[in-house]
């Protein structure tokens, strides 16, 4: 009898422990999965729409609204990528904290260099990289961007100061008419799909991306972002059908499954100091 109850208690101790077993994997498991992060970006500007948030490891992404509103899955330690063009562009990792709350706030900086650094002119790589670098040269359309921005205040306070109606006592062209012409050709383009230039093409993936990515993700340094771009400008149409898009997260993906031809092309060239022969 003795020996019995001492079996029956084994068997009831190895259930026991079976079920505490499975209870503690469920807790596991349960920890390990995926949930809905509610997220808000935070900074110094108004106009917050369309922040590409990009999560590394699930490969899923998302796009904040207006006021930096988003909704992202994650686990806890994915890496979530943030991009845009108008703020630098930044990675993080998610918290226990932040799967707990279910809430993530992140803040942003706003980009003011970027855009200078990495604008290159139209060029024609010849294959060697160190004859490329001479030819790529950097331009900084600060004052171009600022007069498109403004343009319509300058135009509405020539306006105010010489109305249409009042007449030109001196002779000579009106600027504000001639002003006026130009907006309206503006606002008003043609019917004919935009051409554009492998530069622009280079330039707005670049924003789209920002230039950490190039850096740290595909390790590549500052002239030979452009070298690698230039490359990918070669792919034409998909490319720019990828560009115009202006969806980072795609762009993120075409850009890693090209490395690789990029690097091989380039060979032993690439990320090594060499001098021009001769």
């Amino acid at each position: 009898m003795y020996k019995k109850n001492i079996l029956r208690y084994k068997k009831i101790l190895q259930r026991l422990s079976i079920i505490a077993f499975m209870l503690f994997s469920g807790f596991n498991i349960y920890a390990q999965e995926s949930v809905l992060l509610k997220g808000k970006i935070e900074a110094h500007a108004s106009d917050l729409d369309k922040i590409h948030v990009i999560n590394l490891n699930l490969e899923k992404g998302s796009v904040t609204d207006k006021s930096g509103n988003f909704q992202i899955v994650a686990s806890e330690s994915d890496s979530l990528y943030i991009s845009s063009i108008q703020f630098e562009n930044r990675t993080l990792v998610v918290t226990s904290e932040m799967i707990n709350d279910q809430r993530i706030q992140i803040s942003l900086q706003e980009d003011i260099n970027e855009l200078a650094e990495v604008m290159i002119d139209d060029i024609k790589l010849s294959g060697y990289l160190a004859n490329d670098i001479a030819k790529i040269s950097v331009s900084d359309l600060e004052t171009k961007y600022k007069l498109e921005t403004n343009l319509h205040s300058i135009i509405r306070k020539d306006r105010e100061q010489n109305p249409y109606e009042k007449p030109n006592m001196n002779g000579g062209i009106r600027l504000d008419k001639l002003a006026g012409t130009v907006i309206n050709k503006l606002n008003n383009p043609s019917d004919k799909p935009k051409q554009y230039s492998s530069r622009e093409l280079a330039n707005k993936s670049i924003q789209l991306v920002g230039q950490q990515f190039f850096r740290k993700e595909l390790d590549l340094r500052e002239n030979e972002i452009c070298n690698f771009v230039y490359f990918c400008t070669e792919d034409a149409p998909r490319f720019e059908e990828l560009v115009i898009n202006s969806n980072a997260f795609v762009l993120i993906e075409y850009f890693q499954s090209r490395i690789g031809e990029f690097r091989e092309r380039r060979g032993a060239i690439l990320n090594a100091a060499r001098q021009i022969p001769g």
